[in-house]
This record gives structure tokens, C-alpha cells and sequence, in this order.
């Protein structure tokens, strides 16, 4: 069985893939495109195949180990955080699997559907982005959670919510 995924082109910062669509549909793994007859895969969820040796990777240019998709298909060091929280999800047994911005995970647990925000420790967030996410989150139907990955690479997580000063009930 050939176990090669070949990267085609580039879509909205994904990466559109030919190879291996069962095993992509049967681990949840990027989304099905029909405009491009082809899957469509974040670098995180290609970094996690290589990872794992589920599957070769490969462009016009040749075979990518991780190095060189990084190297060549990263948008920035989010990528690489956003890999190891989806590693860490998955070592868990979290299907996760990329989500809607460049530093969003989606997962199911049970009924809950979870959205992951990716951070990286001591980077600076506003808080105006977090809350702006949580909005997002929350509309979409999912519960939001915060993901820290320190310098060792360990992740802690955090559930996160908005609350607003007027939600608080004042007891008297």
C-alpha cells in the first residue's frame, strides 16, 4: 500500500493534498474540498502524519521531512506550537484537527464541541483578540479553551469565558 501524500498547491494558507483520503477521512484530518477535488490540510495536520509515520509527504521538488515542511510551507512559529498542542490532543485521544484561524484547534469530546486557541508561553495576546475569539467560539457552538505551550514544550490547557460585570449576581 502506498502511503504517499503529495502537496498540489496552497488555499487561504492550507495546503491541498492528493493521496491517502481514506486514512485522512478516517482520522478526521483536514476537510474534503469539492472546488478542488482534493483534501485540504493545515501544516500542523501534515507535521502530525510525518510525525507519526503515517504517511511520506512530497511536492514537485521531492520527499519532506519535517524540517523541510516547516521550512518551506510555515507560516511562522504558530505553525510549529499549533503541531505540538495537536500532537498533545491526539496523544490524548482527542480527535483534533485543525480549525477555522491560523492558531485554532477543533475537537469533539462526547456531545461538547471544543475549540482550541494555541499560545505560546510568554508571547503577548491582547485581550481584545482573546475576547474577539471567545465570541467566535461561543457563536460557532463551541466551548473555547486555552492552550499553553511552554519553552519545553508541555502543554497546559485552560477553559476560558467571557464575563461581564453585569452577569455577576451581587449578593447581599
Amino acid at each position: 500500500m502506498d502511503r504517499e501524500i503529495v502537496i498540489v498547491g496552497r488555499s487561504n494558507g492550507k495546503l491541498i493534498v492528493r493521496g491517502l483520503t481514506n486514512q485522512l477521512k478516517r482520522l478526521g484530518l483536514g476537510t474534503y474540498s469539492e472546488a478542488f477535488n482534493s483534501y485540504v490540510l493545515d501544516v500542523s495536520e501534515l507535521a502530525y502524519l510525518i510525525y507519526k509515520g503515517m504517511a511520506r509527504v512530497r511536492d514537485d521538488e521531492g520527499p519532506l521531512d519535517l524540517r523541510k515542511l516547516f521550512m518551506k510551507y510555515s507560516r511562522g512559529r504558530s505553525d510549529w506550537i499549533k503541531f505540538t498542542v495537536l500532537l498533545d490532543l491526539r496523544e490524548r485521544g482527542r480527535k483534533a484537527r485543525a480549525g477555522f484561524s491560523p492558531n485554532a484547534l477543533i475537537y469533539e469530546k462526547g456531545s461538547t464541541k471544543i475549540m482550541v486557541f494555541v499560545a505560546e508561553e510568554n508571547a503577548p495576546l491582547e485581550a481584545r483578540n482573546i475576547i474577539e475569539w471567545i465570541e467566535i467560539a461561543t457563536r460557532k457552538g463551541y466551548e473555547p479553551v486555552l492552550a499553553v505551550v511552554d519553552a519545553h514544550g508541555d502543554v497546559t490547557y485552560y477553559s476560558i469565558f467571557k464575563l461581564r460585570p453585569e452577569d455577576l449576581e451581587v449578593k447581599t
